[in-house]
């Protein structure tokens, strides 16, 4: 059975019952890790194919028989915590107990490993030392964050691994779910703004606790189409900025910000710009007529550069949120990230010439 570890743990968070099959040694550390820190997942019981020989519970939960799960629980998640030469023959028996949501957790998997290194992560942190990883040595210039949340939709695209992204959980104040290692309510942060200010919560939390040379922000389906290969030359080049292939807005990007959103929101962004950031004004007028901007709030800069953007956007999104207040409209409340997109267009375009700014295509995942 070919999984993908990352999907597989974050179903295993979002399971209202989880039941491991075994009760044997690698069924209690799997149990341990998984009710521990970075996890807290509920083991609802454990499941054995016979009472013979197996304890009565286990780390104070039940080890319940086959027999008497299947008139216990409907449809649980179950994760098979037995040695590969096992597993074949405790999924037939599964199958022919009606149950059909099962994970396979080998000793040698890579779904164990993946399990055991979050597990030994947040071991490393809570003694104050750190958790070195090769990706990290070989990327520790260049941090991008790939934005997640716990009411994310799910993936059907086919998988593809991001191995230079680092998740980042935003909205993470808001909520007792965890889906990532990096949250953006630690550190200084606006976690509990994620509401209104959607990614960019991530992007504050970049800007207050990253210390990288260059740091980025991506989402959960929205990727930069780019490799290893490509983040090492970035880092030993002159580049400064790199951003998504721009979208085109006819007849211009306000008339359809107007269309699709709130057009009085749009004019108390350019009140803003033009009280607290006069110098961009002439350019938010040149964005604002017209047929292109930088969407999604993507991208990736020097850390100074970030910086000195991030010093620039807030206050006027701060003005912006004090005007302009909450909407009733759960999509249209989300309005400070569709207006910093817009602002993201104003900064970058204004200083152009100033900053080596390349482009890169978008990958979407459906």
């Amino acid at each position: 059975m070919v999984v993908c570890v990352d999907n597989v743990i974050e179903e295993l968070q979002k399971s209202d019952c989880i039941i491991i099959y075994g009760a044997g040694i690698l069924a209690r550390a799997a149990a341990i890790c998984l009710t521990g820190t970075p996890y807290f997942l509920d083991i609802e019981c454990f499941m054995v194919s016979a009472a013979g020989g197996n304890p009565l519970e286990l780390l104070g939960k039940p080890v319940i028989t086959i027999d008497e799960g299947t008139v216990k629980f409907k449809n649980p998640r179950i994760l098979i915590a037995a040695l590969e030469k096992y597993q074949d023959e405790i999924l037939d028996n599964l199958s022919r107990h009606g149950f059909h949501e099962s994970v396979s957790l080998g000793f040698e998997s890579k779904l164990w490993s993946r399990i055991r290194e979050k597990y030994i992560q947040a071991l490393f942190e809570r003694q104050g030392k750190p958790y070195r990883t090769l990706n990290q040595e070989i990327f520790k210039d260049i941090h991008i964050y790939c934005v997640k949340c716990h009411q994310d939709r799910e993936i059907k695209s086919k998988d593809k691994s991001y191995p230079w992204e680092t998740p980042i959980q935003v909205g993470a104040a808001l909520t007792d779910e965890r889906i990532s290692f990096v949250k953006d309510n630690t550190g200084e942060h606006i976690s509990n703004k994620n509401r209104e200010y959607c990614e960019l919560t991530a992007l504050y939390w970049i800007w207050k606790n990253d210390t990288s040379k260059y740091a980025g922000l991506c989402h959960y389906r929205r990727h930069f189409d780019i490799n290893q290969e490509i983040l090492n030359r970035i880092c030993t080049s002159d580049i400064d900025v790199v951003l998504t292939v721009p979208v085109l807005n006819f007849p211009s990007v306000k008339a359809m910000y107007a269309h699709d959103h709130i057009e009085s929101d749009w004019d108390t962004m350019m009140e803003a710009v033009r009280i607290l950031q006069p110098e961009y004004y002439k350019t938010a007028v040149r964005v604002q007529e017209g047929v292109y901007y930088y969407a999604y709030n993507m991208f990736i800069a020097r850390k100074e550069i970030l910086d000195s953007y991030c010093t620039w956007l807030f206050p006027i999104l701060e003005y912006c949120e004090i005007k302009c207040g909450k909407k009733s409209d759960k999509y249209q409340n989300r309005y400070i990230g569709f207006l910093a997109e817009r602002l993201l267009s104003i900064y970058f375009i204004h200083n152009e010439n100033k900053w080596k700014i390349v482009h890169e295509k978008m990958e979407f995942l459906s």
